[in-house]
């Protein structure tokens, strides 16, 4: 957003940014709230269509039928409302998490995102057991890299470019088991195929390939948002079983979910952390975010 960039198109500016928000509650407008560190959950759902019944708000339209899928209107601090880039923020208490101690302000400050990237784990059934190729090694990709290897996967690899080199080496020391530049370097001898495939980067050339890696009966997970095209042969998929599900947003229970686990001290979710930069300094800190950060960079106001 902060950039420009085509995919946010439906922001309206100005807009104070900050949908990934950690602070303290100093002031209640009615009925009662600990005054303790809270995360904020930018999804304000109307909870009453099929989706928020269900637990699934980051699909919540307000019951408008949406014959192209654009961003969910449930999607709105730092988006379509005021976020946490201010001195002060007012949120709907409903929205309000509370962060146990031995959560840092810091992976606190990037828990929306470490959502997203476990709502797209989720949907595999039994993660901890199974090979699993991340494609793309950007702060979800890495978010996803350190879920399983909390969870006690020793069966993750990670794809990346040539560019993507300090991004590769964090997640080796993350855990990973194996990383690559291409996928040309992925052996052919002996590869029984990967599980499922949880991809990140959005490059339409995706798709394809993972047809080519995953085993029959495999999974992909598309969580990158681009909007080119892709076109797949469709007897690999069928032949193989394959199964491709989109990965969007993050619910109220992955968000509480991945809290529980930021408490764990088996989560490198800290590694995560490239740099905290005070907010007189933040465009620095998005211009290093631009350019491929190794990891997430966190504004403290």
């Amino acid at each position: 957003m902060y950039d420009g960039h085509g995919g946010y198109d439906w922001v309206t500016y100005p807009l104070v940014l900050g949908h990934e928000v950690t602070g303290s509650v100093v002031a209640v407008g009615e009925g009662e709230v600990p005054q303790q560190r809270m995360v904020i959950n930018p999804y304000k759902s109307c909870g009453s269509c099929e989706f928020c019944l269900a637990g699934e708000s980051n699909r919540c339209d307000f019951d408008d039928y949406k014959y192209i899928k654009t961003p969910t209107e449930a999607l709105r601090y730092g988006f379509r409302e005021a976020g946490g880039m201010a001195e002060y923020m007012v949120v709907d208490k409903k929205n309000l998490i509370p962060i146990q101690d031995t959560v840092t302000d810091e992976v606190a400050a990037i828990s929306e995102a470490l959502a997203v990237s476990y709502t797209a784990v989720a949907k595999i059934e039994n993660f901890e057991k199974k090979s699993i190729l991340i494609v793309g090694p950007g702060p979800i990709g890495l978010g996803v890299a350190a879920i399983l290897v909390g969870a006690g996967n020793e069966r993750v690899m990670m794809l990346g470019t040539a560019v993507d080199e300090n991004r590769l080496q964090l997640a080796k020391d993350i855990g990973v088991s194996k990383t690559y530049q291409n996928a040309g370097d992925i052996p052919h001898e002996q590869f029984k195929g990967f599980d499922a495939i949880i991809d990140c980067s959005g490059h339409p050339s995706i798709p394809n390939a993972a047809l080519r890696l995953l085993k029959r009966g495999g999974e992909l997970i598309l969580v990158g948002i681009n909007p080119a095209s892709f076109s797949v042969p469709m007897d690999q998929i069928v032949r193989g079983e394959i199964s491709i599900k989109g990965s969007y947003g993050i619910t109220q229970a992955n968000y509480e979910a991945i809290l529980l686990l930021a408490a764990d001290a088996r989560y490198p979710f800290q590694k995560l952390i490239a740099q905290t930069v005070p907010f007189k300094d933040c465009l620095q800190g998005f211009e290093s975010a631009l350019n491929k950060a190794t990891g997430k960079v966190v504004i403290k106001m």
